[in-house]
């Protein structure tokens, strides 16, 4: 099924009628979420620079969001393989049977079953990764937990698109692709989600070593996926140029 032509059939929309089949709870592979960390980045998209002096209290509170955000989301990736899709698929009654189906199938038929419903497939270093994201550059950037970044000028080093993440629910998850095997984890998402709790499945993720970050639009995203050469950095925009007062339109904080 192509994700983008059967948005009806499985979008927002249609979120009360789902009914999640039982299962047990995250099995915290990891440990739990990660500590704490540095501010990173900040600014405009061409550099990185900051806008400085022009905010209200609106434009400080989503900087403070996006500040508490970077601090606190990490991403633990095992197999080598980092997924980005939108939140609800991982509750979507059809994504998960079409994973069930293909559960021993080789990883090229799952990469394009997740491109199939709005998702990217990227291959990274295992370790841990950080995530900055800035919801007035619009931008989000992957990078190595203790790796140093410079944030000047680094979206002009981009030269390789992976792709794009389609997102609906106004938040992408980031989790590894072994996440996606776990049907006792997918199942209790599905209740979850369908029991309206979303934080609780945002939090399931987060303690098996996934993240959630909102995009930066209250209807949707459709965000390119770019990486630096030879480093596992990887960048996140809008498909097209935003522009500055687009902000007013971004989200309120981050994913809670």
């Amino acid at each position: 099924m192509n994700y983008r032509n059967g948005r009806k059939s499985f979008g927002r929309g249609g979120r009360g009628g789902r009914g999640g089949s039982g299962g047990g709870g995250g099995r915290g592979r990891h440990g739990g979420r990660g500590g704490g960390g540095g501010r990173g980045g900040g600014g405009g998209r061409g550099g990185f620079r900051g806008r400085g002096g022009r905010g209200g209290p609106r434009q400080r509170d989503l900087r403070d969001a996006s500040i508490s955000g970077n601090k606190r989301e990490r991403i633990a990736i095992e197999s080598g393989d980092l997924v980005f899709i939108d939140q609800f698929m991982l509750a979507n009654p059809q994504f998960l049977n079409a994973l069930k189906i293909n559960i021993d199938a080789d990883p090229a038929v799952k990469d394009n079953l997740i491109k199939d419903y709005g998702g990217c497939v990227v291959s990274v270093e295992p370790g841990m990764y950080r995530i900055e994201r800035d919801p007035f550059a619009f931008t989000i950037v992957v990078h190595p937990d203790g790796q140093h970044i410079e944030f000047e000028g680094l979206t002009d080093q981009v030269d390789q698109s992976l792709g794009r993440v389609y997102v609906d629910t106004r938040c992408v998850a980031m989790i590894d692709r072994e996440l996606l095997d776990d049907s006792e984890l997918l199942s209790k998402y599905q209740q979850l989600w369908a029991n309206g709790e979303e934080k609780a499945c945002r939090d399931l993720l987060r303690d098996n070593g996934g993240a959630v970050r909102y995009g930066f639009q209250r209807f949707g995203d459709e965000l390119g996926i770019y990486m630096i050469p030879d480093e596992s950095v990887i960048c996140l925009w809008p498909g097209e140029q935003a522009r500055p007062e687009a902000a007013a339109g971004a989200a309120d904080g981050e994913a809670a």
